[in-house]
């Protein structure tokens, strides 16, 4: 799509804003710019942009590119940006440069191939020199010198660039080159990036409104999500994934994009032409592979010997498409896993075909399982286990597996549950079409399928298994089921099914942090009993229940009771234990790590719900909004629906009715693609709640801003009752009564009980 059509991003804006600003200063005096970025994060297009400011206020613009990687003339990018000048110039410019520098240039530019000089071997000391004076006399009002992707250029060039820094051309002249920044790189050691008089102008991933304001209009909610998370802020792969933005797009975690087939993302690929043959081959072998690979591996994939991979790999690492991976620095992945994707499908059937084998053959070879019990996932070998998770995801489609390879997509399985379980309930699968299996991979592929959003194909699962999972020998096996089920059940809307299975189902309940957890939610929870709502009393002895028991060393469980706490506290209009509880859950989650974390991610709901309660909508907001971008990272399709809801409520207790319904409507998606339609029936309510289909008074409308618990203040203000009237109802202090009142007034803008009482009133009468 041509620039023009394509809205600049404000940071971008911004960024040009500091280059149109050098340029300026340029008029007084010779300035240098460092433009730096990923791959694709809009170097080249500010500098066209710069370019096109340049050229309407009258300087003389010589812009430059280096092309493909190989085998390029010294000064390629130079020639590139001077060349059409030069070739236009009268001889009067050649009389200012002088004799000796023009010679000098005659055998490094094209344009000046017939001049004396022409066929002599180049001296590179002299041309830098005379390209500096060169500059200072190219154009009359000013000169802008603009060098782009000068990371592929040749030591000339880094001289040159050292010996304008160094020595200033005369005049109005800006320079600015563009290199595409690796961490470790050596790219332009030369010019120090701290070098006095030089604008280090460094392009970083966009802010997130940036980046959704440049989604085209009306892209579907889902599709929004999952664009803005696999571009990660960059540009060019924003811009390339929402061409691909399908209204019903397949749901998936970020860990699906680096390992196995991944989801087509896009009709086409991001721009790659200025790859070599080899660099572009290893690339595909390398997105075939996933994340991480070996060079030993890419070899074999790509059927090259070892030292071209290991050259086609300094490629791809110099060009910014791929990093080491860990500190050993023996194994690499790709810099962003929605490229290894892009990568993946441009590649070609056919190829992808032959080479399958190869990589399969590789992977075996790099994951070699042990014998004996499966290792606990603390104690494996970070690398084995990574190559190990690697393999598996290709054995879920290979034709013919064995014992070793069934083991990977166990292990592989178990280790993914909480970060792609889509991936690992494939992989169970295809375990069970081996022959039988134990139940528990059975219960497992449950859990995975909890997990992803197929909450009826777990329903049933556990139909079948549940019965079975009762002799299961492993420790504490039937009261994890028993957790699960009900869970399920709970997340299904089946409240009466779950309160069932808690209370034992006709033998003894199930004990522990985990059940007490799962009791506490289900009270919290409308429906948990026929007929009846919430019950904070009830979820509120379970969280304290739960917190009693819960190991002192698993900060993600104890967090997650702390979580359930404070949100059965605030329900209550509990403030003051609410506040404590809520402090010491986000303190607990600050310090429990990535994959604890991924296992808790309700806690963050039960949080949010919390400080919503509290009157804190803004933290509440902060808190749901950590944990929905966590959910769609890990692929968790039913929580992240459950999550956006609880944004919502944060945003409406803030009074930003837009914003509550965004995340609505990505709540409704959610449940399209899981076919929940407990979730589907919360999201059509919350959207009632917003006024979007409702009519009459504004005023009424404001009393969907309250809390549950304010709402029911709020309708005994209505009745005429008094503070200690209303507190002796509710069980509650008449301090807490003023508190809600107080937050009444803010929300709804009024400042009288009289006020309050009219809305309530007006309310009715729209019912």
């Amino acid at each position: 799509m041509p620039d023009q059509q394509q809205p600049l991003a404000a940071a971008r804006t911004r960024d040009l804003a500091v280059l149109c600003r050098e340029l300026r200063l340029a008029g007084e005096g010779p300035r240098f710019v460092r433009l730096t970025g990923e791959p694709w994060s809009g170097k080249s297009r500010l500098l066209r942009q710069l370019a096109a400011t340049a050229h309407k206020e009258g300087w003389t613009v010589a812009s430059g590119r280096m092309p493909r990687v190989g085998r390029t003339r010294p000064f390629e990018v130079v020639a590139d940006a001077l060349d059409d000048h030069l070739a236009r110039a009268d001889g009067t410019l050649f009389e200012r440069l002088g004799e000796a520098r023009t010679r000098a240039l005659a055998p490094v530019l094209p344009a000046l191939a017939t001049l004396p000089g022409a066929g002599e071997e180049p001296d590179p000391g002299a041309a830098v020199r005379a390209l500096r004076v060169l500059l200072g006399l190219l154009g009359e009002r000013g000169t802008l010198f603009v060098l782009d992707d000068v990371h592929r250029a040749g030591p000339e060039v880094l001289d040159l660039l050292d010996h304008l820094v160094r020595h200033p051309p005369a005049g109005a002249v800006l320079t600015v080159f563009a290199h595409r920044s690796v961490p470790g790189g050596r790219h332009l050691a030369a010019v120090p990036y701290d070098a006095p008089g030089v604008r280090h102008l460094a392009l970083g991933p966009l802010p997130p409104a940036d980046a959704r304001a440049l989604l085209p209009p009306g892209t579907p909610p889902l599709a929004a999500e999952l664009v803005l998370r696999d571009a990660a802020g960059v540009p060019g792969l924003l811009h390339a994934l929402a061409r691909g933005a399908a209204p019903g797009p397949s749901f998936h975690a970020t860990a699906e994009l680096a390992t196995g087939v991944p989801p087509v993302l896009a009709p086409d690929s991001i721009d790659l032409h200025t790859l070599s043959s080899l660099g572009w081959r290893c690339a595909c072998a390398a997105a075939l592979l996933g994340d991480p690979f070996t060079a030993a591996a890419l070899a074999h994939t790509a059927g090259v010997p070892p030292e071209l991979a290991l050259a086609g790999l300094d490629e791809l690492h110099g060009e910014g498409l791929v990093r080491p991976d860990g500190a050993a620095g023996t194994r690499f992945r790709f810099a962003r896993p929605a490229v290894r994707a892009l990568v993946h499908h441009a590649s070609g059937a056919g190829w992808r075909s032959a080479a399958l084998g190869r990589a399969l053959d590789a992977l075996r070879a790099g994951a070699g399982t042990p014998a004996g019990p499966p290792p606990a996932p603390q104690d494996e070998d970070a690398g084995l286990a990574a190559a190990r998770r690697t393999l598996a995801a290709h054995l879920e489609h290979a034709a013919g597996i064995g014992l070793e390879d069934v083991r990977a997509l166990a292990l592989s399985a178990r280790e993914g549950l909480y970060t792609r379980p889509a991936r690992s309930a494939a992989a169970l699968r295809r375990v069970m079409a081996t022959g039988p299996v134990p139940v528990e991979v059975r219960l497992l592929l449950n859990k995975a399928l909890a997990l992803s959003g197929r909450l009826e194909e777990a329903v049933r699962g556990y139909e079948e298994t549940g019965p079975r999972s009762h002799e299961d020998r492993l420790p504490g096996g039937r009261t994890d089921t028993a957790v699960w089920q009900a869970r399920v059940l709970r997340w299904s809307g089946r409240h009466v099914q779950a309160r069932l299975v808690l209370d034992g189902d006709g033998g003894l309940p199930p004990g522990g942090p985990a059940a007490d957890a799962e009791r506490a939610a289900l009270a919290l929870e409308a429906g948990a009993v026929a007929g009846a709502g919430a019950d904070p009393g009830a979820a509120r002895a379970a969280a304290e229940q739960a917190l009693r028991t819960a190991p002192a060393d698993d900060p993600g469980a104890r967090a997650h009771a702390y979580a359930l706490l404070a949100a059965a506290c605030a329900a209550a209009g509990d403030a003051e234990p609410a506040r404590a509880a809520a402090d010491a859950a986000h303190a607990l989650l600050a310090r429990t790590g990535e994959p604890e974390r991924a296992a808790h991610l309700e806690a963050l709901r039960w949080l949010g719900a919390a400080e919503t309660g509290l009157g804190e909508p803004e933290r509440a907001g902060s808190h749901v909004e950590r944990g929905l971008a966590a959910a769609l990272e890990c692929g968790q399709a039913h929580l992240a629906g459950l999550l956006a809801l609880g944004r919502a409520e944060a945003a409406l207790a803030a009074g930003d009715t837009e914003g509550a319904r965004a995340r609505i409507r990505l709540a409704a998606a959610l449940a399209e693609q899981t076919a929940v339609p407990a979730l589907a029936a919360a999201a059509r309510e919350a959207e009632h709640r917003t006024g979007a289909h409702a009519g009459g008074s504004p005023d009424a409308s404001r009393l969907s801003l309250l809390s549950e618990r304010e709402r029911i203040v709020t309708g005994l203000v209505g009745e005429g009752r008094t503070n200690q009237q209303i507190a002796a109802r509710l069980d509650i202090s008449v301090k807490t009564v003023e508190t809600y009142m107080s937050r009444i007034f803010k929300k709804l803008g009024m400042n009288s009980r009289t006020q309050v009482a009219h809305v309530v009133g007006l309310s009715a009468n729209i019912r």
